[in-house]
């Protein structure tokens, strides 16, 4: 493994870390109803990828990044905003029930047209990805950049724990089963606003930018 391409210690790894390890704990603390849909975790899970989204598309601004570079980045911006989509039941929390849920997607007027919004979405964000040639920039990115190895690692962490809890943790956790699954979902995004903040903002990951430049032209 090449070492020196990987970043562990940032200040905003350290963040990361920190929440993920307060997740862990703050489960056994909480009310079990505050992992419900629609719920405060729900909306801090919102809150955090909005910030993330901003983050992407500051990378626009970036002068120390390579114009592809930005373009990557901000591109992921289109990721972001449909998970929070999906955080939000596209749009069925806007629409209780009355009886304590929410209405059927279907049952909404926008409903029939949400899943083919979002295949035009990812079709055409998949489109411009590679009519730009985003997809060589990020294996040039993943093969030759620096990383925040840190962040990646409580990524996946944190999503395969909320993947074990919602699907195989039977009733061990109880009535909490919602808060934990919904805690590591939150600590997960909370990891990939660290990841982006170290990869658009933090000036340790853009060293040998020239370097990439250079290459790209061919010289």
């Amino acid at each position: 493994m090449n070492t020196h391409r990987f970043r562990w210690v940032t200040p905003a790894s350290c963040f990361c870390l920190s929440v993920f390890l307060v997740s862990l704990s703050l489960g056994w603390l909480l009310p079990a109803e505050y992992g419900n849909e629609n719920g405060p975790i729900e909306w801090l899970q919102v809150v955090v990828l909005g910030v993330v989204t901003l983050v992407s598309i500051s990378a626009l601004f970036q002068t120390g990044l390579s114009p592809a570079r930005r373009q990557l980045f901000a591109w992921t911006a289109i990721l972001w905003l449909l998970n929070i989509a999906r955080e939000l039941s596209w749009g069925r929390v806007f629409y209780p029930n009355g009886t304590g849920g929410f209405l059927r997607l279907k049952d909404i007027w926008f409903g029939p047209y949400v899943y083919p919004t979002i295949a035009v979405i990812l079709i055409t964000a998949l489109g411009y990805f590679f009519a730009k040639g985003l997809h060589r920039e990020l294996l040039l990115w993943l093969k030759q950049g620096i990383l925040p190895a840190l962040d990646f690692i409580i990524l996946i962490i944190a999503a395969v724990t909320a993947d074990i809890i919602e699907h195989h943790s039977g009733n061990l956790l109880g009535a909490k089963i919602e808060l934990f699954e919904e805690l590591g979902e939150l600590a997960a995004y909370f990891a990939i606003l660290c990841f982006m903040i170290n990869v658009v903002l933090n000036k340790q990951f853009r060293n040998n930018q020239p370097l990439y430049v250079f290459r790209r032209r061919g010289m």
